[in-house]
């Protein structure tokens, strides 16, 4: 399954780096044919390739690496990557539970790990040592869509006494770039995984 994020950003990147050759290549006069400007659309071409494989890669580990810590202090445990959201920004707020690493202050492409525990649902947001906060299990789970960009995302909301979590799962096997059946199939799971 490939991902649509990742196919859009390389050939966005791509058609940029012909533009911006084509532009200067037109502002000094010179034309397409001149020897040169076929050869710098080409270098731009695979500049802008490897960058964006380049921060793909980066952003891969950095979800792998998240997944990892989380099964290193939950091992055995469920756990499925997710998007992190305003909700959860205002639930840090107002659980006073800090809100590095979710937005705004979280980057575009950014994860968290929800851990599914016999008795709860913890949030791990990337570099903490334990759970930001956790509702206690079973919860009341309500089916929604937050915003992601144009398109909105499946998200279940989880409520106990004292605590919501929003989770919006993305991924059920480590996987940065999730295609559109690889989400579908991590908020199956989640339902699952939350209905047991």
């Amino acid at each position: 399954m490939r991902s649509r994020p990742l196919v859009t950003t390389g050939a966005l990147a791509a058609t940029v780096s012909v533009l911006i050759v084509l532009l200067y290549a037109g502002r000094i006069g010179m034309h397409l044919d001149d020897p040169g400007v076929l050869a710098l659309v080409g270098v731009l071409v695979l500049v802008a390739a490897v960058g964006v494989l380049a921060w793909c890669g980066v952003v891969s580990v950095r979800v792998r690496s998240q997944v990892r810590r989380v099964d290193r202090h939950r091992p055995g445990a469920p756990l499925v990557v997710g998007r992190p959201t305003t909700a959860l920004t205002a639930q840090a707020r107002a659980l006073r539970a800090g809100t590095r690493g979710l937005p705004p202050d979280a980057a575009d492409r950014e994860h968290v790990v929800y851990a599914f525990l016999p008795d709860r649902v913890e949030l791990w947001v990337r570099g903490d040592d334990a759970p930001r906060w956790w509702v206690t299990l079973p919860a009341d789970v309500s089916a929604g869509t937050t915003g992601a960009g144009r398109s909105g995302l499946d998200a279940l909301t989880v409520r106990d006494g004292a605590a919501t979590l929003e989770l919006v799962p993305t991924s059920d096997d480590a996987r940065a770039w999730p295609s559109r059946a690889h989400r579908t199939a991590a908020v199956e799971r989640t339902r699952a995984l939350l209905a047991r």
